[in-house]
This record gives C-alpha cells, structure tokens and sequence, in this order.
C-alpha cells in the first residue's frame, strides 16, 4: 500500500511539474527576446558612400575581423558548462514538483496517518533534487554575484536559498530530528511551496519578460 502511493505521489508530482512551472524553462532564453526583437526590426540599407570616398580601402578589413570573432571556437570546458547549464530546466522540474507534492501528502497524512511515510519519501527527494537544480541554475545564469540583471540576481539566490535550505529539511526529516508529521515540517514545506511559486514567476520572467502574467 505504501508502495502504490508513493508510485501515486510521483506521478503526480510528474503531471504538476510539466503543467504547473513550465515558465521557468531556462535562463539562457533570457536573451533570445532581444534577439528576436532584434531580428524583427527593419535592417538599414548600408551607407556606400563613405566607403566609396574612401576607395573602399577600410571595408575588407573591417568584414575581416567580424567573421574572424564571429568563427571562434569554444573550448572544451566552455562547451562543458554551457551544456550543464542546458540541463537545468530539465531537473529543476524535480524539485519544483516534489516539494508541492510533500505538502499535499502531508495534508492528506493529517487524516490517514499511513501516508506520512508518502510525505517524508517526497521530502527527501525534493531536498535531495534541489542541489543539482540550483548548482546547474549556475551553469546556466553564470557565476556572478551580482549583475545589473535583478531578475536574474533574485532567481539565481533564491535558488540557492531555497537548496540549502531544503537540503536541510531533508537531512533532518531523514536523521529523525524532524517528524514529516510536525508542525515545524509543515510548515516549512508550505514555505518551500509558496518560494517555488514566486521563483517560477522569475524563471518565467526571465524567459518571457516581466509582464508574462499580465491579464
């Protein structure tokens, strides 16, 4: 029976985090409205006639040196971290589905005692799947501290808190020193839920703009 609502759990945990938080897709999409933005406005015809005065002496080297930047090659380890950083949407989804779900097991467990190992399993994991998440976040909004980006300096902290903290609960659900039953787990998974939503809302910033929830 305990196996059957925990398969239960997960799959709910699936449907809520494909549904739910799809906004928070990745950072590196962060940019890709300017771009498109950008590659929608009309493009200026070029001006010739200074290059015609000139002899067009100054325009070959010019072209030069922008395909030359333009074909550098990334080393191994730049392709590494980009790649990482590509991965964190597909994992963040764990820890945004888990930790909701905890807290619906719990709610549940108020009534049917049984389902409090359901809840504390969902703990575990959501602790346990935070850490990647926020480590890859990393990879993928880079590794400054701060940056004249606020939604991605909120975003990216947030994250953090919300992986260390996390990891914490789950540590202490797992040693014994908390009961997944307890007010304080309760409360604190309550917490984690409310921090996920309003860090979905950023991931969602991030990709679609600020106003990507307006009526």
């Amino acid at each position: 029976m305990v196996l059957n609502r925990i398969i239960i759990a997960l799959l709910a945990a699936l449907a809520f985090s494909t549904a739910a938080f799809s906004p928070a897709f990745a950072h590196r999409d962060h940019n890709a409205g300017t771009t498109e933005a950008a590659q929608s406005e009309p493009i200026p015809e070029p001006d010739h006639s200074a290059v015609e005065a000139d002899g067009g002496h100054h325009a070959a080297p010019a072209m030069a040196g922008m395909d030359e930047s333009a074909e550098t090659p990334k080393g191994f380890f730049a392709k590494l971290i980009d790649w990482l950083g590509r991965t964190h949407p597909m994992i963040v989804h764990f820890t945004l589905a888990l930790f909701p779900t905890a807290l619906l097991a719990m709610v549940v467990a108020r009534r049917r005692a049984e389902w409090n190992g359901t809840a504390r399993f969902l703990i575990l994991g959501a602790g346990i799947a935070a850490v990647p998440a926020a480590l890859l976040g990393w990879f993928a909004g880079g590794f400054a501290l701060t940056g004249d980006d606020s939604l991605l300096v909120v975003h990216r902290w947030l994250g953090t808190g919300i992986a260390i903290a996390g990891t914490g609960l789950a540590l202490s659900v797992w040693r014994g020193w908390t009961a997944a039953s307890g007010r304080a787990a309760f409360a604190s998974v309550i917490i984690f839920t409310a921090a996920l939503a309003v860090q979905g809302w950023y991931g969602g910033a991030l990709v679609h703009g600020a106003d990507h929830l307006a009526w």
